[in-house]
């Protein structure tokens, strides 16, 4: 169900045609002059019903009494239409309404304009609803309440056949007819109080004279109504049009999109622009393989429409920075970052979505010529990388004298390999271009292997694994978990104390597993822990002074990992105590957590 009030900003009004404020006008001079003059109730009421049919277009018109504080019952003054009209149960069903809730009752506490599709949940609480449908069928039934100075003088019911809702533009001229009833109802009860007031005898003589003054003050606040009217209208058309400029020069581009008002969408020029065509939402039926605009996920994937951005924020999901691409029709694409979120009224409702796109290609060129720029490097560093480590091995081989040389050949050898790999991890997460091929794994077992294998290569640091029961398999790429684990084993024997053991740790968290693992040290500083998994930070503390050198991207790289399997690391330390590391990773089937 729908409530609008005067101060209520109408579904699609955006979209609204030209020609509204001209057939609102023409409802408001057409129902002024059929009231002109008419001040006896009896004339009135069926008046009104029989106006609010013809100039609303509506199959039923119903008008009823105001309730006195829901004591009395709230009576059928009027109606129009024959399925109404007719005598019988159905009339009588409409006259005594507090019996039961009812849309007219509605309307009449909350003095707004209530609205709504007679559908099962509408017929199940409404009385009068599911009256009205028992005669008409599908249909959309619309209650205003009538005001006047002294208050609510009665509530007027329009019933439109079909299951569509009315028009946006309808429920303007709704709202102007039940002002004006309302001013003729009032006009019509003081009269007949003044009539009521004078002397029988008095009132055959003076009749002529007491309804001048009454008719006068009625055609008054007629046309005080209109003037009303006007100024409300020419209020709104400047501020309809202040937006329209606004969103058209807006310098980053928009569009608001309403998919409740037809889907109606406007984009600024700047959009339009953007996408060398009207935006995607508006070229959804175009003739299959004429050339238009698509949103793509980057790659290329067209969206389907459930995916757009807009559509996404109308249903509440809004996004931030988000890199999408346009597709123009020419076959090009611009990459854009997105960000969409909802439109909502004081009570929460949403209205619609904006959206906003900010070309990047500049920094989208920028990222793959710096990508571009690592792979070349890495690559001419790998072909003389080969050659030293071909010859090392030979010479290894050869000589007995010169193993030791040739050891050490191929240990820089393995490290200059291992920094190449680090650059081209870096450069593709800072790209966004970072992938994994997870599959399902046993990260226990994974772990036994890597605490193994760190025992072989540095059998001086003990390391103890500690694997609680049930932890079931999570969805990892075992290769670049394999490359957390070893960074951070890496980690613990390179700053940690020779004499403590490492500790490795694997358990469950609710939806998380959790990997930790812990020395003892001299820690880390309390203002480098914010830095730690920033690019080229490199652990300042640490007993090794000769420990090698390194790019400072371990840490970085693991937490691009982590973050590409949907988890979580970070680090924990107490000076002089103790530094422990710990990935969390979610399980298959269980949200993603918020941090």
């Amino acid at each position: 169900m729908t409530r609008t009030s005067g101060h209520d900003r109408l579904p699609g009004a955006t979209g609204e045609p030209a020609s509204a404020t001209a057939q609102l006008a023409g409802t408001v001079a057409e129902a002024s002059a059929a009231l002109s003059g008419k001040l006896d109730p009896q004339e009135l009421h069926p008046t009104l019903v029989a106006l609010a049919a013809r100039l609303l277009g509506a199959d039923v018109a119903l008008l009823h009494s105001a309730p006195a504080d829901g004591a009395l019952p709230i009576r059928l003054l009027a109606s129009h239409g024959s399925p109404i009209a007719l005598p019988g149960e159905r009339t009588a069903a409409l006259d005594d309404l507090p019996s039961t809730p009812s849309l007219v009752q509605r309307a009449a506490q909350s003095r707004c304009v209530e609205h709504t599709a007679a559908d099962e949940a509408a017929r199940e609480r409404f009385h009068d609803v599911r009256a009205i449908e028992a005669c008409l069928g599908p249909c959309w039934v619309l209650c205003a309440p009538l005001l006047g100075a002294d208050g609510l003088l009665g509530v007027l019911t329009c019933a439109l056949a079909g299951r569509s809702a009315p028009p946006p533009e309808l429920l303007p001229r709704v709202q102007a007819l039940g002002a004006l009833f309302g001013l003729a109802l009032q006009a019509a009860e003081r009269a007949a109080e003044q009539r009521a007031e004078r002397r029988p005898a008095d009132a055959l003589d003076d009749a002529p004279a007491a309804r001048s003054p009454a008719l006068q003050r009625a055609e008054a606040l007629l046309q005080d109504a209109r003037a009303a009217l006007r100024d409300a209208d020419g209020r709104l058309a400047a501020e309809r049009e202040w937006l329209r400029i606004i969103i058209e020069d807006f310098p980053v581009a928009i569009a608001i999109f309403d998919e409740r008002g037809g889907r109606s969408l406007l984009a600024s020029r700047r959009c339009e622009q953007l996408c060398g065509g009207p935006h995607p939402l508006k070229t959804p039926g175009w003739p299959e393989g004429a050339p238009c605009v698509r949103l793509c996920q980057p790659g290329g994937r067209p969206l389907l429409h459930h995916e757009m951005p807009l559509v996404r924020a109308a249903r509440g999901q809004g996004m931030t920075c988000e890199e999408l691409w346009f597709r123009r029709p020419d076959g090009s694409y611009v990459p854009v970052i997105v960000s969409a979120g909802p439109i909502r009224d004081d009570h929460g409702a949403i209205l619609g979505a904006v959206a906003s796109y900010e070309d990047v290609t500049h920094y989208a060129e920028r990222a793959r010529l710096r990508e571009e720029w690592t792979s070349i490097v890495a690559h001419d560093l790998k072909q003389p990388l080969t050659a030293i480590s071909a010859y090392a091995g030979m010479l290894s081989r050869r000589s007995q004298d010169t193993s030791g040389w040739s050891e050490k050949i191929l240990a820089s050898a393995r490290r200059l390999e291992q920094m190449i790999d680090d650059l081209f991890d870096a450069s593709k997460i800072e790209a966004r271009r970072f992938s994994i091929e997870p599959r399902p794994t046993d990260l226990g077992a994974q772990l036994r292997a890597a605490v193994e294998l760190a025992a072989a290569e540095r059998p001086d640091r003990a390391v103890v694994l500690a694997v609680d029961e049930g932890v079931p398999p999570v969805l990892v790429d075992p290769a670049r978990m394999d490359q957390v684990i070893g960074n951070l084993l890496l980690n613990a024997a390179k700053y940690g104390d020779p004499s403590a053991p490492t500790r490795v740790t694997l358990s469950r968290r609710g939806a998380e597993v959790e990997v930790a693992v812990e020395n003892r040290g001299q820690g880390i500083p309390p203002d480098e822990l914010p830095r730690l998994f920033q690019r080229f930070q490199r652990l300042s503390s640490g007993p090794s002074s000769n420990a090698p050198p390194g790019t400072g991207l371990g840490l970085y790289i693991c937490k691009g990992i982590v973050e590409a399997h949907g988890g979580r690391i970070w680090a924990q330390s107490t000076p002089d105590e103790s530094t422990s590391f710990h990935v969390s990773l979610p399980l298959p089937g269980a949200p993603a957590g918020d941090g």
